[in-house]
């Protein structure tokens, strides 16, 4: 939805993993408010089941000096049945003068709460960024900052970042400052500004994890000390497990649609590793992913380190 320009309906379901596309959006809608914006504007979490009253009330006032008034009301999974039944009531007879925005964020969807949604209720979906998708997003981003950026280096910088769209949007705010009056972003800039920048410390990290060495505790630490975004280094451990677990596991002779050099690294890790363990850290990264999204964990990096901690094997097979 291009909320600047799109006239706004009364009642949405924000819905996806996506994160940063939500908030962004939510963001546009706001902007869209005009200068009386923030005194129209109000934002609840649906943990606080106190703040329902609330907001039916401020859903059902008149905006002030203002023609629309906007109240985004976040997971609404987590409110207990009898809350969200006075929302979604709401939602089948709602003012006109006010936007009411319902979100579930870092999970795809639930499907109780779809079965009860109101039919008037218009669904956005947020889904993950791939492939080309991802691609176009970042050539269109480039064009925020006036530059433009051709498929090789968007590649390399999805490649780079582990396609995380929070840490992509901020090295595309510093690749467009670095550039300069220059109108493109080369590979060569992405190479490095951006590669320079995180992987060294990076690659070393992962190797060690899923070489499944001791230092990988250490190695982690370094990143963190570095200041490389934690959500990009769980979406690199996602994205790593992914490639490993098709390789190791799943292709039985196929060829795997990664470079044959890290093709023939992974291989090579064959006997360190199970099945069931790749499931069990892409399980628990993901685990951690989501309360990071949600605004449930605050220790990332300690949290990170208690996952790869079990993973870490004293006597590695030979």
């Amino acid at each position: 939805m291009n909320a600047h320009h799109t006239p706004l309906k009364n009642t949405y379901l924000y819905v996806g993993e996506e994160t940063f596309l939500i908030e962004e959006n939510l963001a546009a809608v706001a902007s869209s408010l005009g200068e009386n914006a923030s005194m129209n504007y109000a934002s609840f979490n649906a943990e606080d089941s106190k703040a329902i009253d609330e907001v039916i009330n401020l859903c059902n006032t008149m905006p002030f000096l203002a023609e629309r008034r906007l109240i985004v009301l976040r997971n609404i999974h987590k409110l207990a049945a009898g809350q969200r039944k006075r929302i979604f009531e709401y939602a089948l007879n709602p003012s006109e003068s006010t936007t009411l925005i319902m979100t579930i964020e870092g999970i795809k969807e639930d499907k109780k709460i779809k079965d009860e949604l109101p039919e008037n209720v218009t669904i956005l979906r947020f889904d993950p960024l791939k492939g080309a998708g991802l691609i176009e997003w970042i050539q269109n981003r480039v064009k925020i900052y006036n530059k433009k950026m051709d498929k090789d280096a968007a590649f390399l910088l999805a490649d780079i970042t582990g396609a995380n769209t929070w840490f992509i949007a901020s090295e595309i705010e510093k690749l467009s400052l670095y550039a300069g009056s220059r109108p493109a972003i080369t590979i060569k800039d992405v190479e490095f500004l951006v590669m320079r920048s995180h992987e060294p410390s990076v690659f070393a990290f992962m190797d060690s994890l899923f070489d499944r060495k001791k230092d990988a505790i250490l190695r982690l630490s370094e990143i963190e000390t570095f200041g490389i975004p934690d959500m990009e280094i769980i979406s690199r451990i996602e994205n790593q497990t992914i490639q490993h677990y098709q390789i190791l596991f799943r292709n039985q002779g196929k060829k795997a649609r990664v470079h044959p050099f890290v093709e023939k690294k992974i291989a090579a890790r064959k006997s360190l590793w199970k099945s069931h363990e790749l499931k069990d850290l892409l399980r628990q990264t993901r685990l951690l992913e989501h309360s990071v999204k949600t605004g449930r964990s605050f220790h990332i990096w300690v949290a990170l380190s208690e996952i790869i901690a079990q993973f870490t094997i004293s006597h590695r097979a030979k």
